[in-house]
């Protein structure tokens, strides 16, 4: 196993080295820049060509670079171009925990909900529940969560007025974030569990435990959910990584102030270290939870060699 994970961890590390290297240059090259005259209009040019030399705008790109390496290596992801009193280590720092606690919701929820849907209709086939779980599992897969964010927000909160539009306040403000994050997850949860369970559901062995007279919730439950989870299982770190890190869309819609607003604020400001900083912690955070997401799925799955 240490073996697998020292893989792993190199592939991780090489794929956030591309990552940087990638998002870095890509952002260099797109027209404008934080202090560009078309941002700053009323500024002379003899201060923007003073803000960029204090930021070191005015070198090569391939020294930026390098320059901005040096910083990693030290833990600096820099100073903010738009917050100039403000370390993006200190914003990560600070909004990060409250888009993971939306997020750790949200993923709580879509497990909850998600298995038990795709266990139904799976015991169910070809019956009402089926149809139903798989209508709702295919509007929550193709409908974009923007269009859930916006019909969610006009009922509850516009309509209706049953629960607040924005802020974190209270725990009636976590429901609609919480109910916008998760709708296409437990959709996409209760599709893979059906599809899983029903296979499991043809094996040999349940058919042997249904000859031998095992009742048939020892069955799905000891049995064939096992294997039924595996693809879920799979699904489970990148899931963990998007909800935790936060949904830009779902946060500039609802003003909670996590990681995601920043993020989307940042490009449209241009604000390159707040950019490379989100994208990096983003990418760290996708390894870790994949390589974890491996590691149990190869405990649930005995046909998983850690080996290879």
């Amino acid at each position: 196993m240490l073996q697998y994970i020292l893989k792993r961890l190199l592939a991780g590390v090489l794929t956030i080295v591309v990552l940087i290297t990638v998002a870095f240059f890509m952002m260099h090259a797109m027209p404008g820049g934080p202090f560009s005259p078309d941002e700053q209009k009323n500024v002379p040019p003899e201060i923007l060509e003073r803000l960029a030399a204090s930021y070191g705008l005015d070198k090569p790109v391939f020294q930026q670079y390098i320059e901005y390496w040096k910083g990693l290596f030290r833990g600096d992801l820099g100073i903010s171009f738009k917050k100039t009193d403000t370390t993006v280590n200190s914003i990560i720092a600070t909004h990060f925990p409250v888009s993971a606690r939306v997020g750790a919701i949200a993923v709580v929820i879509s497990l909850l909900i998600g298995i038990p849907l795709g266990l139904v209709s799976a015991i169910h086939r070809g019956k009402a529940a089926d149809f139903a779980t798989m209508a709702f599992a295919t509007i929550g897969i193709s409908v974009p969560v923007f269009v859930i964010s916006v019909i969610l927000l006009w009922l509850f909160a516009q309509k209706l007025q049953w629960l607040p539009s924005f802020g974190l306040t209270s725990w009636q403000h976590y429901i609609l974030p919480v109910a916008c994050l998760s709708f296409n997850p437990i959709a996409y949860i209760a599709r893979q569990t059906r599809s899983s369970m029903l296979e499991a559901l043809e094996q040999d062995y349940i058919r042997t435990a249904r000859a031998k007279g095992v009742s048939e919730l020892m069955v799905v439950a000891k049995h064939a959910l096992k294997n039924a989870l595996t693809p879920v299982i799979t699904y489970l770190g990148p899931l963990v990584a998007g909800l935790l890190t936060g949904s830009f869309v779902v946060e500039r819609f609802f003003s909670v102030p996590g990681i995601g607003r920043y993020f989307v604020q940042s490009v449209s400001d241009r604000d390159y270290t707040m950019i490379m900083g989100i994208v990096i912690f983003f990418g760290i955070f996708v390894v870790i939870c994949n390589l974890i997401s491996d590691i149990l799925l190869a405990l649930v799955d005995p046909r998983v060699k850690l080996s290879k």
